[in-house]
């Protein structure tokens, strides 16, 4: 699973007071092996998830930020198990705060609460997604000058209280963005990392780590309207899906 809409936002930043900044974001994810209890791959039945997210930020004053977000998917599992489950995903809301900010430096606190759309937890393309989940997160950043360009470093820790069988989180992400001086492309190296802190309850016993890294490239198309396109893939795991995928987005900014 996706770090939700992480590719596509801000990071520790907020926006300035009175600016709204919308994305419609597109996943396309895939697998057909897992990682066992000890970080092996094994085959398994061939997984596959489309998803359309779309997502809002508002600059409520410059150092707090509102978002929220609504998402449909179509998840489907083939192989000798079959499964399909269409129609609403989850729907968040929340907010993230500055801290501090200081000669490059930002810290910023962002809590948000998450409502799943899928209710039918027999259905085994909707495993892990049935729970409501609450994410608390702390997140550095710093900008830098490098290379003939600006750079910036966001680093992000988060608890994740999932309320259902799927055990509770801990979440560490990392973003590595670049841009020339003058270009409209800005490149990113990500780094998304879930860590299970029990077992599941119910009929599915796993403790999770998940590590997924993703890149991909930002351009500008205008002052006010960027194209995002990024690939991801699993290197390592356990009790996980070996998932890889593309991303395509899209923001304006108002």
């Amino acid at each position: 699973m996706l770090a939700g809409l992480s590719s596509a936002r801000a990071g520790a930043f907020t926006l300035p007071e009175g600016e709204l900044k919308l994305f419609a974001v597109a996943f396309v994810q895939e697998g057909d092996q897992y990682f066992d209890r000890n970080g092996r791959p094994q085959p398994r039945d061939h997984f596959l998830k489309r998803e359309l997210q779309l997502f809002g930020e508002y600059g409520w004053t410059d150092a707090l930020t509102l978002f929220a977000a609504a998402s449909l998917q179509d998840i489907s599992v083939r192989g000798e198990a079959r499964s399909r489950r269409t129609g609403l995903g989850r729907m968040e809301l929340g907010f993230r705060r500055r801290l501090y900010s200081n000669d490059g430096w930002i810290v910023s606190a962002q809590a948000s609460g998450l409502v799943s759309g899928a209710r039918s937890s027999d259905d085994l393309a909707a495993i892990g997604e049935t729970d409501d989940q609450v994410d608390i997160r702390a997140l550095v950043a710093r900008s830098f000058e490098a290379f003939g360009g600006h750079g910036f470093v966001d680093l992000q820790a988060g608890y994740r209280a999932r309320f259902g069988d799927p055990a509770d989180e801990a979440r560490f992400d990392a973003t590595l963005g670049w841009r020339r001086s003058g270009s409209r492309w800005q490149w990113l190296a990500q780094s998304f990392n879930t860590f299970g802190l029990s077992r599941w309850n119910g009929p599915y016993p796993l403790r999770q780590r998940i590590h997924k890294l993703q890149t991909g490239a930002l351009y500008d198309l205008t002052a006010a309207l960027s194209l995002y396109a990024a690939a991801f893939t699993t290197p390592a795991g356990r009790d996980a899906l070996d998932e890889r995928g593309l991303v395509l987005g899209l923001s304006c900014r108002f």
